[in-house]
């Protein structure tokens, strides 16, 4: 039940951010407030809950590609697409009502960016060493990647742009796997 209750109020927190209201949730379980006061004792609770859910969900997506077999490409593109995927498609501009609203809550979002991001500057470490990606910093290039991912959860920005937020990361990434230029040109060396 606590997991229904979740799934619905993360939709509901999805189509209208943080302003959903317990009446809502319940209105599409089709359950009084009753029940879901059962399970989470305050609305706060709940988003904070809907929160912790999205996190795990991509540590555990992070775990899972790191633990693959796949070649160090695979893994390194998969590390960098990760995105929440057990409510599914979150709306660009629920992490700002987040941001805005919920510090706490923003708090804990932040604290696994930094952590994704340590874990992105070890595996490109390993990929120097093992000479699938040229020599790089790795914690600059992490922080790099950090820093503008962070940049794209400015929902300003992704709708002045007509970009989703899902579409500006696989640009990032595809920017920062094969550069932006052309062709290599070795007689201008930066």
């Amino acid at each position: 039940m606590k997991s229904r209750i979740l799934e619905a109020a993360a939709q509901e927190m999805n189509e209208r951010g943080i302003k959903f209201t317990i009446d809502s949730v319940a209105l599409r379980l089709g359950m009084s407030k009753k029940t879901i006061y059962q399970h989470f004792n305050t609305k706060d609770e709940l988003i904070s809950a809907i929160v912790d859910a999205v996190i795990q969900d991509l540590e555990d997506q992070e775990t899972a590609v790191l633990q693959s077999e796949s070649d160090f490409t695979v893994k390194l593109f998969s590390f960098l697409h990760i995105e929440p995927q057990r409510f599914g498609k979150i709306n660009d501009w629920v992490m700002e009502d987040v941001k805005r609203c919920r510090p706490n809550d923003w708090v804990r979002v932040e604290r696994f960016r930094q952590n994704h991001s340590r874990i992105t500057a070890r595996l490109l470490e390993d990929g120097v060493k093992s000479g699938h990606i040229r020599p790089v910093h790795a914690a600059v290039a992490s922080k790099m990647l950090l820093g503008a991912v962070g940049q794209l959860m400015d929902y300003k920005f992704l709708a002045g742009n007509n970009i989703t937020f899902h579409d500006a990361l696989q640009v990032v990434a595809d920017i920062f796997l094969h550069g932006v230029l052309s062709k290599p040109d070795s007689s201008h060396n930066v």
